[in-house]
């Protein structure tokens, strides 16, 4: 592996793994932005970018085509990234493209336009999905408005981008300083890094990376039915702050997050949807909210067994907290989580998004290797530690989005949920 910063601040890391004679390509630019009107255009410049570029753009997608190149951009909320493979034989076609893209500007506005037409009818349907509608639900209720966090941008604001909003964007942001490329595959890392700095030679310094958007604190114990009504289906999303992935309590975390509800054998899916049906969707895990690490808690059910799927979370969360994992529970986590570590590793698609991860979150590239033997390190001790640090019911706060005059009668009687007036008086 070679692991280089470029003198114009992009930092480039490349992996020999000749398993198969291609290579993968992960790119991620810091791109957060604090309004959103930022999140609009960051979105339109995420689907016009690869179709721009210097004169001569109609011949490198041709070569492209011809040498079985692909390239893709997408955008979050704190990253612009960008990922495609090659043959082996053709990576300096897949970094030329990159770097036309990333140095060269992007679609002018007879591009520019039709794209973002077909975006606002396609945005209009993707925020009527309940996952989208309850994800906004749950950042509001939790910090309130904070653009940073808008995954789906707003129809008007996208309606409203500009070619030249989406050009000055590009100048403004889309810079090496804070970038992280990385290259996996049938490679020669030092050559690779040297035919990256070649292409990228033109891209300028730019800036200092913004600093991360500060977040409010995130209350314990607030959780608020969100009215949807006429909903068939209701979406239960829970959330605590968790330690930062680099403290030492964050393995033995993760393998008790595993045995509540990280993977099909926990003690959540086992209870709420293979035992009593509650859930068609019942899952545990982590989440970035900016800066900020949160252990998430989330199922989605009927509405008719919702109330009772709720109370089934609470109950689970307090018996972990309150009955240790088994020694064969935790066994059986463990095996679990390094074995799909290690098949995602195995691949270079795999390896080459664990690595870009992992380094955007602030690891090294080694921890992608290291954190299944941290895992094999973890004494029950710690994990009954961590079940009973992290999984109290009532540090939880959230939401559950659904039809609320169905769910706001039975939601009373179990107490602890924040209901409006007006579904408290229908």
């Amino acid at each position: 592996m070679a692991d280089t910063v470029l003198p114009n601040g992009l930092r480039v890391i490349a992996a020999r793994q000749p398993s198969i004679p291609m290579v993968e390509l992960r790119m991620s630019v810091p791109f957060a932005g604090a309004t959103f009107a930022h999140a609009a255009t960051a979105e339109v410049l995420a689907t016009v970018l690869l179709r721009g570029g210097r004169a001569g753009g109609a011949d490198r997608e041709a070569a492209m085509a011809r040498h079985g190149v692909t390239l893709a951009a997408h955008r979050s909320s704190r990253w612009l990234q960008l990922s495609g493979s090659a043959p082996g034989r053709a990576l300096d076609t897949l970094v030329g493209a990159l770097a036309d893209a990333v140095t060269h500007g992007c679609a002018d506005e007879a591009q520019i336009r039709p794209a973002r037409e077909r975006m606002v009818r396609q945005i209009a349907m993707i925020r009527a999905q309940p996952q989208v509608v309850a994800k906004e639900a749950l950042v509001a209720h939790c910090y309130g408005t904070v653009p940073g966090l808008q995954e789906v941008p707003f129809p008007a604001p996208v309606a409203a981008v500009t070619g030249a909003a989406v050009r000055a964007l590009h100048q403004e942001r889309l810079r090496p300083h804070g970038t992280v490329l990385v290259l996996v595959g049938d490679l020669d890392p030092e050559r690779a890094v040297a035919l990256v700095a070649g292409a990228t030679s033109a891209w300028g310094e730019g800036g200092p990376v913004p600093p991360p958007l500060p977040l409010p604190s995130l209350g314990a114990g607030r959780v608020a039915l969100v009215p949807r009504p006429d909903a068939v289906q209701s979406q239960i999303r829970l959330v605590r702050p968790a330690v930062a992935r680099s403290d030492d309590r964050f393995p033995a975390l993760s393998l008790a997050t595993l045995v509540f509800g990280g993977y099909f054998s926990s003690r959540l899916v086992t209870n709420i949807r293979e035992g009593k049906g509650l859930a068609y969707r019942a899952e545990a895990g982590f989440e970035d909210h900016l800066d900020q690490l949160v252990l998430t808690v989330d199922a989605d059910t009927a509405t008719q067994a919702t109330v009772r799927a709720y109370q089934e979370i609470r109950a689970e969360l307090g018996r972990l907290a309150s009955a240790a994992p088994s020694a064969a529970e935790l066994d059986a986590a463990r095996e679990y989580t390094i074995g799909m570590a290690m098949l995602t590793l195995a691949s270079q698609a795999g390896f080459a998004t664990s690595v870009a991860t992992a380094v955007c979150l602030g690891h090294e590239p080694e921890r992608v290797t290291a954190f299944p033997e941290l895992l094999r390190s973890v004494t029950r001790g710690q994990v009954v530690r961590a079940a009973r640090d992290f999984f109290d019911p009532d540090a939880f706060s959230g939401v559950i989005v659904g039809d609320a005059d169905r769910l706001a009668p039975g939601l009373r009687a179990v107490g602890g949920v924040e209901i409006a007036e007006a579904a408290a008086q229908s």
